[in-house]
């Protein structure tokens, strides 16, 4: 296989990128004329840089791929209004369908997401029959919601085989960025009171997110929908484990609607004065108590097969731990499980002021 991988310097974009490497398959790296590039130069792949509005540049960089994975989204709760969501994962997901056409490209293996099998009010997991309900959605959820009917509908007016992988809560690095997926769990240890919430998540690793899109690649049906989960977990559960992988006390509270609501309304108060993202959103908030819990069922079928969700954890806080997100007055008091410390990854780097490929 040749794949061109759309985001590539995203989280889940360049985990793809390296597993296609794994796979033995040849890569080409797409990402914004602005990204920072360092991670994938241990990778030694070829990279493209273009925004998704440049039609010829994504088009000349798909020739000669039979695949491409489009990684590329807006990944936010803060910052990004409902048009700025629409703009940059429906109307970028479309273009990117089109030059893939316009390039000969067989298949589309498109980043969609769990949410877009909606949630329950009650520790049910839902499957890909399953759309969102009545329930609120976050113009993220929104936006993502359209982007997998656009990708499949229009994919199929193109002649393109697309297939919809649909991940979970996807925790781990490294990443320059703090998605809000790992910012819930730096959120949690900043949390004086270890605050925990009724509901729950399904956890699931980047990397078998990353191996499951390679796997749809080459075994997923067009016009299908996959979701790559973990387990499902109450948020008490994965909290209680986070706590006990870093070696501190909780949780010690448990946040109602209304004051997990006031406490993302201060949290944005604060951001718009210091010009930072929040650590919450009154978005986030209101999704509060619903079970994003999913079956892996159909994907299993074709043989993915997750890590744990408690693995998972440890690996993600084995990274976020040495990363610049955590706060060094926080990273202060964790006594590190042996299962974060032994999960650390060795990501060969280039140093500052260095260029070319890590030896």
């Amino acid at each position: 296989m040749r794949a061109c991988v759309t985001g590539a310097s995203g989280l889940v974009g360049a985990r793809v990128v390296q597993a296609l490497r794994d796979a033995g398959h040849d890569a080409v790296a797409l990402v914004r004329p602005s990204s920072e590039t360092g991670r994938l130069a241990a990778l030694d792949v070829p990279v493209v840089r273009a925004g998704l509005d440049d039609r010829t540049a994504l088009r000349a960089a798909f020739e000669g791929c039979d695949t491409v994975f489009h990684c590329a989204a807006v990944y936010t709760y803060w910052d990004a209004t409902l048009a700025e969501l629409t703009r940059d994962n429906v109307d970028g997901t479309r273009a990117a369908l089109l030059a893939a056409a316009e390039a000969g490209v067989r298949r589309v293996v498109v980043t969609s997401s769990s949410v877009t099998c909606g949630s329950s009010g009650g520790p049910v997991a839902r499957d890909e029959d399953c759309v969102p309900g009545g329930e609120y959605l976050p113009d993220y959820f929104l936006s993502k919601t359209e982007q997998e009917r656009v990708a499949l509908s229009y994919g199929a007016e193109l002649g393109l085989e697309v297939v919809a992988a649909c991940p979970t809560i996807v925790v781990g690095g490294p990443d320059r960025r703090l998605v809000p997926s790992n910012a819930l769990l730096v959120r949690y240890l900043a949390d004086r009171l270890r605050t925990s919430y009724p509901g729950g998540c399904n956890i699931v690793s980047v990397r078998d997110v990353a191996r499951g899109h390679v796997l749809l690649a080459e075994r997923g049906t067009a016009g299908g929908r996959y979701l790559l989960g973990g387990e499902n977990w109450a948020w008490r559960t994965i909290h209680q484990t986070v706590s006990e992988l870093c070696g501190t006390h909780g949780p010690w509270a448990n946040a109602s609607h209304t004051g997990a609501y006031l406490a993302a309304t201060a949290a944005e108060v604060r951001a718009l004065l210091s010009a930072r993202p929040p650590a919450t959103t009154r978005a986030e908030a209101r999704t509060m108590g619903r079970y994003y819990w999913y079956r892996h069922d159909r994907a299993a079928a074709l043989g993915y097969a997750p890590r744990p969700a408690r693995r998972a954890l440890a690996e993600a806080l084995g990274w976020l731990v040495t990363s610049r997100h955590l706060p060094d007055r926080i990273r202060a008091g964790l006594r590190l499980h042996p299962e974060v410390t032994d999960s650390r990854e060795l990501v060969p780097r280039l140093l500052d002021g260095e260029t070319g490929t890590p030896g």
